[in-house]
């Protein structure tokens, strides 16, 4: 399963060549492009994707954000058995990541990025393609969201919304038929929220599961479907009794 969820994202990555810039800055060499199959090593491929330091500063963190959700290396996490160590060392290969998380705006600039979201649009998508690479960049959206980094940053009312706003997403998800795979990032988010903001009622029910739980938010296991609607359930109680 891993190893054909690798291919696929590498599918749709590599096919995605001569796209527009919308941002301040843009990769220079994209993947599908000549100069991108000339590259002979990870090592060469990591380097050019750097952002210029006389840049990288200037960016707004809106565009970083932007500039990091297309990494062209972003699909190599799930070459790990561990997607959270695959995205720590994407982190630290990349410096748009690097400068991101030490954005105090991030989670604010990454928030509003997913606000406008709507995997229902993926039923609007024409081709296999372009329904794949959508939902991949749902995916990437949510495992950056999914960072300590970001979820330590939020107020008490930012937490409340952002889990509002994960409940909204499995939803619309739901309504265009996205798998339990494919939703699982979501709940990724809310599970971590959930424990690293030590939030009721959570605490209580992590104490008797917590070998499946600690599995999941480390990043290690992907969980059953009886995990995620206990997620889910947490999340609209604690929401529900929030001041």
């Amino acid at each position: 399963m891993k190893k054909i969820f690798l291919l696929l994202f590498t599918f749709f990555f590599y096919s995605l060549s001569g796209q527009e810039a919308t941002t301040a800055w843009d990769y220079p060499v994209k993947p599908g492009s000549e100069k991108w199959k000339s590259l002979k090593s990870h090592k060469e491929m990591v380097e050019i994707c750097q952002i210029p330091e006389d840049i990288i500063h200037k960016l707004s963190t809106k565009d970083l954000a932007v500039i990091c959700l297309d990494y062209p290396l972003f699909f190599t996490l799930t070459a790990f058995n561990n997607m959270q160590d695959g995205f720590e060392h994407i982190k630290k290969d990349f410096n748009g990541f690097k400068e991101l998380y030490n954005r105090v705006d991030a989670s604010k600039e990454l928030m509003l990025l997913y606000h406008d979201i709507d995997p229902r649009e993926v039923m609007s998508k024409n081709t296999d393609l372009e329904k794949g690479n959508f939902m991949f960049n749902i995916f990437f959206l949510e495992y950056m969201l999914a960072q300590k980094d970001i979820i330590n940053t939020l107020s008490y009312e930012d937490t409340k919304i952002f889990l509002i706003e994960c409940l909204n997403k499995v939803e619309q998800k739901n309504e265009a038929s996205f798998s339990s795979f494919q939703t699982q990032t979501t709940h990724l988010i809310m599970v971590r929220i959930l424990f690293y903001k030590n939030l009721y009622p959570f605490i209580e029910e992590y104490e008797s599961n917590k070998k499946n739980y600690d599995r999941f938010i480390n990043g290690i296991m992907l969980p059953g479907k009886g995990l995620l609607n206990d997620i889910e359930i947490m999340t609209k109680e604690f929401i529900s009794k929030a001041n």
